[in-house]
């Protein structure tokens, strides 16, 4: 069965409750799916020492922007970044909040805790259909003395319109000018194989239901549910698996400073000891915001969650922003 899941976390605060006399704000907001555990999270523990509610949607970054420009909700969370003309004509600004992973993942029957390995341009080749069968002499050819079974791959790849796959295509754009050329970068691409899920946990619940399949999920996701998830070579020699410490790399090695809006991909950064698909998430949010209570509101969350949220990320699989990005993202709300 085609299972669509579909989370929405709407989250109050209850200092209000405990004081009646104090209006309660609620800030609204909708986007990534990816972003939703830790924003759940944070506004959660906000909750406790401010009169204000956040309620966020996760229905993917697309259906985020979307509500955005129809007034629907105060702030859009996406993981894809706007372009300037984008910003201008909504009248928005754009800042990261967290960063995080992209994985593939596997299900792979027998294997017990071993790990395929890949390359960038053996992974465009098999979600481009160029490879078919998990036994195929080039992906036995990295992955040494671990057989690969005999059996067909299935790709399972989302269906709605998503930031994570906005991330994982620009990645195959990077490695492979073959799909650069065929298929590109996009929230959405016409993919030529596989089966369609819906969301990330729709993704994540579609791999795990299919034998032999191969997708791709965020980091987290894929570490609380204990997915196969695929080491990437980053040199000839050495792949390298997904960790807090690699993707942090990532995110440390990118020039912020120099990119206009924060609009920024971490995905295709070179380094021995670097994840090569990593992500950020974008908060979009009126650029007169200070003159908005809710909004005020708003940033007052995402300044604390820059600030304090840190280690609530780090355990939930994510990655907090580095002191120097922060700063820089505190400076930019006032100009």
């Amino acid at each position: 069965m085609h299972v669509v899941v579909r989370r929405v976390a709407a989250l109050f605060l209850f200092a209000a409750a405990a004081s009646p006399a104090i209006a309660q704000n609620t800030v609204t907001g909708a986007g990534s799916i990816f972003v939703e555990p830790v924003l759940t999270k944070w506004a959660a523990q906000w909750s406790q020492q401010k009169n204000a509610t956040i309620a966020y949607e996760g229905v993917g970054s697309g259906a985020g922007i979307d509500k955005l420009k129809a007034g629907r909700v105060d702030f859009a969370a996406t993981d894809a970044p706007l372009k300037d003309g984008e910003l201008k004509a909504g009248g928005w600004r754009q800042f990261p909040i967290v960063a995080g992973g992209i994985v593939p993942v596997t299900n792979l029957r027998g294997v017990g805790r071993k790990r395929v390995r890949l390359t960038g341009p053996l992974l465009a080749q098999v979600f481009q259909g160029r490879i078919t069968r998990w036994n195929d002499p080039r992906l036995q050819a990295v992955n040494g003395m671990f057989t690969l079974p005999d059996e067909p791959i299935t790709v399972v790849h989302r269906g709605d319109s998503s930031g994570i796959t906005y991330n994982f295509t620009a990645y195959l754009s990077k490695v492979s000018p073959e799909w650069a050329a065929e298929l590109g970068t996009g929230k959405t691409v016409k993919w030529p194989v596989g089966i369609a899920a819906e969301g990330n946990t729709g993704l994540g619940q579609r791999v795990t239901e299919t034998p032999f399949s191969i997708g791709y999920v965020e980091y987290g996701y894929a570490l609380q549910h204990e997915l196969q998830i695929v080491n990437l070579y980053a040199t000839a020699e050495r792949a390298i698996s997904p960790t807090q410490t690699t993707i942090r790399n990532a995110l440390e090695s990118a020039d912020w400073r120099s990119a206009a809006e924060f609009n920024l991909l971490l995905v295709g950064i070179q380094g021995t000891d670097t994840w090569p698909i990593a992500a950020s998430t974008w908060i979009v949010i009126p650029r007169d915001a200070p003159r908005s209570q809710n909004l005020r509101a708003a940033l007052a969350f995402f300044d604390w969650a820059l600030q304090r949220g840190g280690e609530t990320a780090d355990a939930l699989g994510y990655t907090p922003l580095p002191p120097g990005l922060v700063g820089l993202i505190r400076e930019s709300w006032k100009r």
